[in-house]
C-alpha cells in the first residue's frame, strides 16, 4: 500500500501480519483500522477500501 512492512503496522497499530492478511483478501480490517489506513494515505475510507481491493488482485 506504499508504505514499508514495518511503518504501515506501526502507522495503523496493528501486526504486519493483519497487513499481509488483508493484502491478500485472507480478512478484512476492522472498521477503526480501515480508518487508520485512510488517514494514514490522507484517502477516503472508501479511497483506503478500494485501493485494498487493488492490492488484493493483484496479489
Amino acid at each position: 500500500m506504499g508504505l514499508s512492512a514495518e511503518q504501515m503496522p506501526r502507522l495503523v497499530g496493528c501486526s504486519a501480519l493483519s497487513i499481509y492478511k488483508w493484502e491478500s483478501g485472507k480478512v478484512r480490517p476492522r472498521q477503526a483500522q480501515l480508518d487508520a489506513i485512510a488517514r494514514v494515505r490522507k484517502l477516503s475510507k472508501t479511497e483506503a477500501s478500494e485501493a485494498l481491493r487493488q492490492v488484493r488482485t493483484i496479489a
